[in-house]
């Protein structure tokens, strides 16, 4: 008979024990805040107690943090507004549902209700690029010159807090640091990022957000191809370029980048005629020289990007074709046919210079040689001439002297003598 009661006592006991459980496991309502948790001073935020049984009626305590009088003995109809926040509504919050006399739903899970903007915001930068292999690594530094004890990167992802990682901060002269390692990368990992500062002695206070980085994988989906549209003339500074980004993939959003690191926001792809899609890139007349690429992706995973397409290289300004990287092995054949075209040409200009200055110089010296021989030839035809009259004109003096002479003897003594030297003189004069 004892025995009988302390069995009948024992399975009571313990069918309580399992009501209770399967009741509150049941009937535990969730808290949660919104937009987010983490609340800059000053804005608004919303917490909602959710139930299984549809209650609407429930009740909110603080469990940490400084004390908040407008929760005391109060009653919320399922949702409560609490704004503008100030550091007294930081802490840890739980909520419940009273269900009937003396008797009370299960508690919430704790939720910490974070003020920001206390301080100043620290610095969040990436030490590589955004874009991010599948499998790969990323390394995110966030430092300050507030003396923070610890910091805070959390990751976003369309406006909703997905990860939150807290690290004590390390010291130095200039203020405080810490470096995040994120790896290996998956789709999971991918999204905006943002870091905070914070102090140990108030652990709910925290600095302003830095400024976002946002993380994308690359290496998801096949490439696309990237081509620039220049059409048959080569476009020349001043112009703006159009790049094609195409691909069979019925993607969303095409995006560009620049030596790995990303250009403004994506286009969106329009389906063509050939049914594939395709978007467009225009660029500035000041282009930025250097290798671009082209990726895609799905508007519900904006932060998942196909592989890159082959690289484009653009010189700066436009002034130049630009050519992807599987036209190079093509160009350096076709490059190699034109540099030995240029050097045969050249070679063949320098024989033909060199011909036409060696027979340039040969006619010049031919003609040279024809000048000085007919420069001579009158040099020594003035001299015969002036040598043949000389002698013309002794000739006929000579002749006159003969004559006078032969009549010498036809005339008296006296008038012959002076005659004669008078000839004589004449005849003296003209010798020299």
């Amino acid at each position: 008979m004892l025995l009988w009661f302390l069995s009948l006592v024992c399975s009571g006991f313990f069918l309580v024990q399992r009501m209770s459980a399967h009741v509150g496991s049941h009937d535990k309502p969730f808290l949660s805040a919104w937009p987010s948790y983490v609340v800059p001073l000053g804005q608004n935020v919303t917490l909602t107690c959710d139930s299984h049984r549809g209650s609407n009626i429930f009740k909110l305590y603080k469990e940490e943090g400084s004390p908040n009088h407008q929760l005391h003995e109060t009653t919320f109809q399922k949702s409560q507004v609490f704004g503008p926040v100030t550091t007294e509504h930081a802490g840890t919050y739980r909520c419940f549902h009273p269900q009937y006399a003396n008797v009370l739903s299960a508690h919430s899970e704790p939720l910490k209700i974070i003020i920001s903007g206390i301080y100043m915001k620290p610095f969040l930068l990436i030490l590589q690029s955004p874009l991010v292999d599948t499998g790969g690594n990323v390394t995110l530094e966030c430092h300050s010159e507030n003396m923070f004890d610890t910091y805070i990167l959390i990751s976003h992802r369309m406006g909703i807090i997905k990860n939150s990682v807290q690290v004590s901060a390390e010291h130095h002269e200039s203020g405080s640091h810490v470096t995040y390692s994120i790896g290996p990368m998956t789709p999971d990992l991918v999204g905006t990022y943002t870091c905070y500062g914070a102090n140990s002695y108030y652990p709910y206070e925290w600095s302003d957000s830095s400024d976002p980085i946002d993380i994308k994988i690359t290496g998801v989906y096949k490439k696309p191809s990237l081509s620039a549209l220049m059409g048959p003339v080569l476009m020349m500074s001043g112009e703006t370029m159009a790049l094609s980004c195409i691909s069979d993939h019925q993607f969303d959003t095409f995006h560009m980048s620049r030596e790995g690191v990303p250009r403004g926001q994506g286009m969106p792809a329009v389906q063509s005629h050939s049914g594939k899609f395709e978007a467009k890139f225009l660029l500035s007349p000041m282009i930025q020289k250097g290798n671009y690429r082209c990726y895609g992706s799905f508007r519900n995973a904006s932060h998942v990007w196909s592989s890159p397409s082959d690289p484009l290289y653009l010189p700066a300004k436009g002034n130049c074709p630009a050519y992807t990287e599987a036209d190079t092995k093509t160009n350096n054949y076709k490059n190699l046919h034109i540099l030995t075209g240029l050097l045969v040409t050249m070679v063949l200009v320098v024989i033909i210079i060199f011909y036409s200055c060696y027979f340039s110089k040969q006619n010049k010296s031919q003609k040279q040689a024809a000048a000085s021989m007919e420069q001579e030839y009158e040099v020594k035809n003035t001299i015969n001439t002036q040598n043949f009259e000389g002698q013309e004109r002794q000739e006929v003096t000579y002749t006159e002297l003969e004559q006078r002479v032969f009549n010498q003897n036809l005339m008296p003594p006296i008038s012959r003598i002076s005659e004669f030297s008078a000839d004589t003189i004449v005849y003296m004069e003209i010798m020299k």
